[in-house]
């Protein structure tokens, strides 16, 4: 992996205006998210934040294990996430986006940082070992 390039990237139209971050074993259910109320949710091995809507425009997304070249300004959140499995997926919840990749065994530190903090359309999402 070359250190200036992300993991995975893509650009897609988001039909409900969120993406999900899991471990591929992960089953778990992040529907309890309340999105007026916060922009991001976890449950177990799974989090989910929001994006903007298919019908605003595509959602610009990046995949980090190593610091971007250019970061974007906003940082919408960080958290701990498990990842028994070693892989994690990223999806939109109808499955029209779904990238597999590799991630670090054990707690990874996941950090989303977003050109708008209400309806980002692009996003970067920074991967690291939990020390």
């Amino acid at each position: 992996m070359v250190a200036d390039n992300p993991v995975v990237s893509f650009l897609a139209k988001i039909e409900h205006g969120c993406l999900i971050l899991r471990d591929a074993g992960s089953d778990d259910d992040v529907s309890d998210w309340d999105p007026t109320s916060s922009h991001w949710y976890s449950a177990g091995s799974s989090l989910i934040f929001g994006v903007q809507a298919a019908v605003d425009g595509p959602v610009a997304c990046e995949v980090w294990k190593s610091t971007p070249p250019v970061s974007l300004p906003v940082n919408l959140f960080e958290t701990s996430l498990l990842c028994p499995s070693g892989w994690l997926v990223l999806q939109d919840p109808n499955d029209h986006a779904r990238l597999r990749f590799t991630g670090f065994r054990g707690s990874v530190v996941c950090s989303v940082v977003v050109d708008d903090p209400q309806f980002p359309s692009r996003v970067q999402i920074l991967l690291r070992k939990e020390e």
